[in-house]
């Protein structure tokens, strides 16, 4: 207990950083955010598309979720801190020889990257990709899927969405 007694918690500086206090020394430790998350869709299995328009894409299928960040209602990822993240996205599709797959990703309302593959090569196909991105707070990272394009939604986890914080900033 008088150890207890002895802690004091206060801020470094500008630093970010905890530090804890007691009669002999005073040194900081770097408290670091968790976030991190993965989400698939489906189930029901279905095939998603193709719309009149690109759509926004929604993994309601949430595997993780730390730090709370992602919301399985709207599909949208919000960086709740200011850092480097790694986001990663992929598509797939089964038994469609007719329609193109795609996904489209955006930061804010920007898309960064589109990725697709061509529709009358198979039954089964894969789409995958990362990217590191650096978001300030409150910026948000979502999928779409492009007009006329389908996807394969269902309970192999076959389309996703992830992303974790590598680092603060």
């Amino acid at each position: 207990i008088t150890i207890l007694r002895m802690l004091m918690v206060c801020m470094c500086c500008s630093t970010g950083q905890t530090s804890i206090k007691t009669k002999h020394a005073l040194s900081c430790v770097t408290v670091r955010p968790k976030v991190a998350f993965s989400a698939g869709i489906g189930p029901p299995q279905r095939i998603l598309g193709p719309f009149n328009a690109e759509t926004n894409l929604i993994y309601s299928k949430v595997l993780t979720n730390i730090g709370g960040a992602y919301n399985s209602h709207t599909g949208v990822f919000t960086a709740p801190v200011r850092g480097i993240y790694y986001i990663r996205f992929t598509g797939s599709e089964y038994g469609n020889t007719s329609n193109n797959i795609g996904v489209n990703l955006y930061k804010n309302e920007q898309i960064l990257m589109h990725l697709g593959e061509n529709g009358s090569d198979g039954l089964a196909k894969h789409i995958s990709s990362g990217v590191t991105l650096e978001l300030e707070a409150g910026d948000v990272v979502y999928t779409r899927l492009p007009e006329h394009y389908v996807l394969w939604g269902g309970p192999g986890f076959r389309t996703s969405f992830s992303g974790f914080l590598i680092f603060p900033m």
